[in-house]
């Protein structure tokens, strides 16, 4: 099991990948790597995959952009199962690397042909740019006090750094994410507790609840909103309890730090 890289759906994907045996390449002498893959899409957007995976294995159709290499898929696809409750579809995917003669065609007629066409050269690929949100500053007024809430609601302390009482830096990471929180002294000029709706994504939001409540954190109570999949900023389509359909993204609760920051949880189970 490796991982890769591939924009699908307008996005940068990192997914699981099994490699299988290479390919010869039909110019040149080196093998091609095969991969097959696994995908999990929201129903909403399962016939926009669809479509990009039906012009990845057309013969003359849009390659699948890596960080290392462009990929074609192969042998189809299937749809290896829907989860009506959670409107999940699970893909299997076979994908091939292209190889350097047809990389070459796919730009041959200039950038701006290839950037239209979305298919870009190999260096194109190799160079792309990865954006990942690392950090998010919280204004405080006590660091000492958000620092136990923190640890309290079961933040990892990755770091507490001060040189004097001007300036300190405390870096904390929230369980299961690649994106951590900062705060302390001289770090933001942001009025304390003005952040709003910060998203928590969880598997079981009446789990998370539970657990939050035990360690003293008051949530407010499970909601969900019942004029789309994003919950409104005003208390309008409000509606208590968890979505009754269960459906991902649909379902949320709320919770403060002692400043009065915001957080959300949002249940999504397919990324539990």
């Amino acid at each position: 099991m490796t991982t890769l890289h591939v924009t699908l759906l307008g996005g940068l994907r990192e997914t699981d990948a099994v490699p299988l045996p290479a390919a010869e390449a039909a110019h040149g002498t080196r093998s091609l790597r095969r991969f097959a893959l696994e995908l999990h899409v929201p129903h909403e957007r399962h016939a926009a995959l669809d479509a990009e995976l039906r012009a990845a294995a057309a013969p003359d159709g849009t390659y699948l952009q890596g960080t290392d290499a462009l990929w074609r898929v192969v042998e189809g696809w299937t749809v290896v199962a829907h989860a009506p409750r959670t409107g999940i579809h699970r893909y299997r995917v076979e994908i091939e690397e292209v190889e350097d003669a047809a990389r070459a065609d796919s730009g041959a007629e200039g950038a701006g042909a290839s950037a239209e066409a979305g298919k870009l050269t190999a260096a194109e690929s190799a160079d792309a740019m990865q954006l990942k949100l690392a950090v998010l500053v919280l204004p405080v007024s006590d660091v000492d006090r958000a620092k136990s809430f923190y640890e309290a609601v079961g933040f990892r302390l990755d770091a507490d750094h001060g040189i004097d009482a001007s300036y300190r830096v405390v870096h904390m990471t929230p369980p299961g994410s690649a994106c951590s929180i900062l705060f302390g002294t001289g770090v933001t000029t942001a009025a304390p507790g003005s952040v709003r709706g910060l998203h928590l994504v969880v598997s079981d939001i009446e789990r998370a609840c539970r657990e939050l409540d035990a360690k003293g954190v008051v949530t407010g109570g499970i909601f969900h909103d019942t004029s789309g999949v994003f919950h409104r900023s005003t208390d309008e389509k409000r509606v208590e309890g968890p979505d009754p359909q269960r459906r991902d993204y649909h379902s949320y609760a709320e919770f403060s730090d002692p400043d009065g920051n915001e957080w959300v949880l949002q249940e999504v189970p397919a990324r539990g």
